[in-house]
């Protein structure tokens, strides 16, 4: 830590005679952002100050704030930034907003504690389009587009994130690191943007630009134009208990006055169509790397015959049986298709059954004396992933009620495999049921404290039994690519539902 302080010290110095805003641990040199400030005030800009938040979606269903859950994990906050709204901009969402093709939203703060995965992006909530948004494709009501037909709350990533892979920082790491994020499309505002911040003290290295492409949104605003809004990811905070306990302070601090990230939206003080140079829609990483899971197929059948064989020598029946299948491709597809995308990530895939963006019709339920058995790979083993989870969801609220990662897949799948099998160690096998019982690799949903929807205790049984579920893994950062791998080079995992005669 001393050598990472002293570091970040020499580049102050090196780099500005002007106070280093990132040498401070919450980012917060009031100094620096006064400097900030008035150099875009001189440069002919209005900068307002926002405010950081920790956003909880599983939460905030079952506050009964939102009318879905979005397939969020409990105890999975996101970053977001409440932003001052322009007149005119009538979202009542305090961290979505309607931005016009010259402004900027700019994040400076320092980065996360050490965790295995973190991102930053724009997402597209409410996308109006110029055609009426088909009656069959609206499955659920329309929400926060004041009923307009032509108005889709699609949930759509922008491009790519950046991530723990890819940011650009100072010191030895990506983490607790000084960060400053430009969430712009024009290109004009931007180099303005990084000229005051330069002047400031900030150093251009740790400047990340993430483009919100014109073609896709309709900016500008009032009535008929887009609704977006900024999130960044955390997932499996590393070091332990400790470490987790400095994550969740970290984003406990998000909404606070002493958060780590200052927020500001910088507007032109005049709009000038003439003056509009944006940028175009930026290449994306490209999946995939040519090395793919095929050779372990076989371990599937190998897995399924003897998950069968240890059930029902216990006296139970397969009820049905379930393969799965990709659940989202990149936001520019739900777009394009007029699809909802439930805040989806190029930095993953989604594959599963049962949940509406799964391309299957399965009515997936269990009773009290009914379980699924999910097996397949683990794709953190075999080098196609940084993390993966495997997830249970209730429908149709998409309420997460269980969750387990590769950390908890370790040694699950050796019991259905030969003695010494070097195959072992690559799969995965993992129960899922309402009554676990402390058994060993077994996944017990709950609805935990949600009031909205309580599945838990003996007088719910008829509740569970009727409630419609879906089960799904994302697989998170291919190493080496920095983005989520290929569908086309991972073995999907599959499923069987056993139940008494």
């Amino acid at each position: 830590m001393k050598a990472k302080l002293l570091l970040l010290a020499i580049s102050c110095a090196v780099l500005s005679l002007l106070p280093c805003a990132y040498a401070q641990p919450t980012g917060h040199d009031s100094r620096a952002l006064a400097s900030f400030r008035n150099a875009l005030d001189q440069d002919g800009f209005d900068v307002r100050t926002g405010q950081s938040m920790s956003l909880d979606m599983w939460q905030q269903y079952c506050n009964g704030v939102t009318s879905s859950a979005k397939y969020n994990n409990k105890g999975a906050p996101y970053l977001t930034a409440a932003v001052p709204h322009l007149p005119g901009d009538t979202t009542v969402i305090p961290y979505a907003f309607q931005l016009r093709p010259d402004e900027a939203m700019v994040l400076i703060g320092v980065t996360p504690p050490p965790e295995t995965y973190f991102s930053y992006q724009p997402f597209l909530t409410n996308k109006f389009y110029a055609q009426p948004v088909p009656v069959e494709l609206l499955t659920a009501p329309i929400q926060g587009c004041g009923g307009d037909p032509h108005c889709l709350d699609v949930g759509s990533s922008l491009g790519d994130t950046v991530n723990v892979a890819t940011i650009k920082t100072l010191g030895p790491g990506p983490y607790n690191a000084p960060m400053v994020l430009i969430f712009t499309p024009d290109k004009g505002t931007d180099a303005r943007v990084r000229s005051a911040l330069l002047k400031a003290g900030y150093p251009a290295s740790i400047l990340n630009t993430i483009v919100i492409p014109v073609s896709l949104a309709n900016l500008g605003i009032g009535p008929g134009h887009d609704v977006l809004m900024l999130l960044g990811r955390n997932a499996m905070w590393l070091n332990g208990a400790a470490g987790e306990a400095a994550g969740l302070a970290y984003l406990a601090s998000l909404n606070t006055a002493n958060s780590p990230i200052s927020v500001f939206r910088v507007t032109p003080k005049t709009f000038s169509v003439a003056g509009l140079d944006p940028f175009p829609a930026p290449e994306l990483r490209v999946r995939g790397t040519g090395k793919t899971e095929m050779s372990l197929m076989g371990k599937l059948d190998e897995i399924r015959e003897s998950v069968i064989g240890k059930y029902t020598e216990m006296g139970y029946v397969v009820a049905a049986e379930y393969t799965s299948a990709p659940g989202s491709y990149d936001g520019y597809d739900f777009i394009q298709q007029m699809k909802r995308a439930f805040l989806d990530c190029r930095d993953t895939i989604y594959v599963g059954a049962g949940a509406e963006s799964f391309p299957d019709r399965y009515d997936i339920r269990l009773t009290d004396d009914e379980f699924m058995v999910v097996y397949g790979v683990n794709h953190t083993a075999t080098g196609k992933a940084s993390y993966m989870n495997l997830n249970a969801y209730a429908k149709p609220s998409q309420l997460a009620i269980g969750s387990v990662f590769d950390t908890d897949f370790v040694h699950s799948a050796d019991a259905y495999l030969d003695a010494g099998d070097p195959a072992a160690s690559s799969m995965f096998a993992y129960k899922v049921s309402w009554q676990c019982g402390g058994e060993d690799f077994c996944l017990q949903m709950s609805s935990g404290d949600c009031s909205r929807l309580q599945l838990d205790g003996p007088e719910h049984a008829a509740d569970r039994a009727n409630t419609p579920l879906a089960f799904g893994t994302r697989s998170y950062l291919e190493p080496g690519t920095s983005v989520g791998p290929a569908f086309t080079e991972v073995v999907y995992h599959r499923m069987i539902k056993f139940s008494r005669p």
